[in-house]
């Protein structure tokens, strides 16, 4: 019962249905309203927010519920795999989620396999037959942060050669992954979280919205929750994408799957037996690199034919000469830019410089849009002019 005298004995009624939560109007007094405009029936996410009379709600799950689902009987979930009481309960919440389209917030440290589960949270949902779209925030161009997810049209920017898709729009009908959703740029998340909102987008240089049925799985490796409480993400955002939100262990927490583990990786890489001496260095590790470092001791093994015990746990040379070139008392936006923009004008160098020029086979070879690259290309030709 809502205490509130603009809301009427019967004003509104929820029900599921397929697509989420269907909300109805009852033939209230004072109307029922979303983002601003009056409704008689809508269905909404899990997330969403509405008001009714003078009293604004939302529809939250029941997180007590989930996190006190027994741990399941199933020990891999996609290509994730467990053994451990926590990995199992969290396969059973992902069984419990896989009828839902509800946004997904995936916390750990890198390397704990988030990008993994999210390709197995779209491949078992009702939007599993729709596209995967994969994007990660941390290595977005700020300039081009906005574009590479909502589009633009033809001349909008300096670059803008050609009218674009972006990420949300490919991935309408499926499934939309921002992985390092932390390290969106604050003056793009007002964006997101209208696009989350109204389900709709609007391109660059455009005023028409286009309306978008797409599911978002997030992911991040710090504390959203903090970061909102200091103002370094928008905490209307951090609400709207953790509408059920999973941990993934650290490797050091569930050393019991540690054997499993690298059992499943040696088959992977045909493997026939594993050494007693580099099982016993294995178990020895506190793996601050998590399940990905552990494949990646595996893959040198593979590749090589031994295992140096003392160097293993090195810093590899990329991370040498970043601790040499990083410094710790220095903006961390700032030194990021200035690593992505170094990236960025080296990878393109040596991509064109392996494709004689031709940037058709060299978009075909990195992976980006035709256009995508010709902004990145234009850009890193500005730079280096100055």
């Amino acid at each position: 019962m809502v205490a509130d005298e603009t809301v009427s004995r019967m004003h509104a009624e929820l029900s599921l249905a397929p697509e989420g939560v269907l909300l109805t109007d009852l033939g209230s007094r004072n109307g029922t309203y979303y983002l601003g405009q009056r409704v008689q029936r809508i269905a909404l996410a899990l997330g969403s927010r509405f008001r009714i009379g003078n009293t604004e709600l939302s529809l939250e799950c029941d997180r007590q519920t989930l996190d006190h689902l027994q741990p399941a009987e199933i020990t891999s979930y996609g290509g994730a795999l467990g053994l451990s009481s926590r990995m199992r309960r969290l396969f059973a919440v992902l069984l419990r989620l896989e009828s839902s389209l509800t946004n997904v917030l995936l916390e750990g440290e890198t390397g704990t396999g988030k990008d993994l589960l999210a390709r197995a949270i779209h491949d078992h949902s009702q939007l599993s037959s729709g596209p995967y779209v994969a994007i990660n925030c941390g290595m977005l161009d700020r300039g081009l942060a906005r574009s590479e997810l909502f589009g633009h049209k033809k001349g909008a920017f300096t670059g803008a050669i050609e009218n674009r898709i972006g990420a949300f729009e490919a991935a309408s009908g499926g499934t939309l992954f921002l992985d390092e959703i932390g390290e969106l740029p604050l003056d793009v998340q007002p964006a997101l979280l209208r696009a989350l909102e109204s389900s709709a987008i609007v391109r660059i240089g455009e005023t028409v919205e286009r309306r978008l049925n797409v599911r978002v799985v997030a992911a991040t490796n710090v504390d959203l929750g903090v970061a909102a409480e200091q103002k370094a993400f928008r905490a209307d955002l951090y609400y709207r994408l953790a509408v059920v939100t999973l941990r993934l262990p650290p490797l050091r927490e569930r050393t019991e799957d540690l054997d499993a583990l690298t059992r499943h990786f040696a088959e992977q890489l045909g493997l026939r037996e594993i050494p007693a001496e580099l099982m016993d260095e294995l178990r020895r590790r506190t793996w601050p690199g998590n399940v990905r470092e552990l494949r990646n001791v595996l893959q040198a093994y593979h590749a090589v034919g031994s295992f140096d015990m003392n160097a293993a746990g090195e810093p590899n040379e990329l991370e040498g000469a970043l601790s040499r070139w990083l410094n710790p008392t220095a903006d961390y936006a700032v030194q990021k830019q200035a690593l992505l923009d170094t990236f960025q004008r080296v990878y393109l160098t040596l991509l064109l410089r392996h494709t004689q020029g031709n940037q058709s086979e060299a978009a075909r070879i990195s992976g980006l849009q035709r256009s995508y690259l010709g902004q990145l290309l234009a850009k890193a030709n500005s730079s280096g002019s100055r």
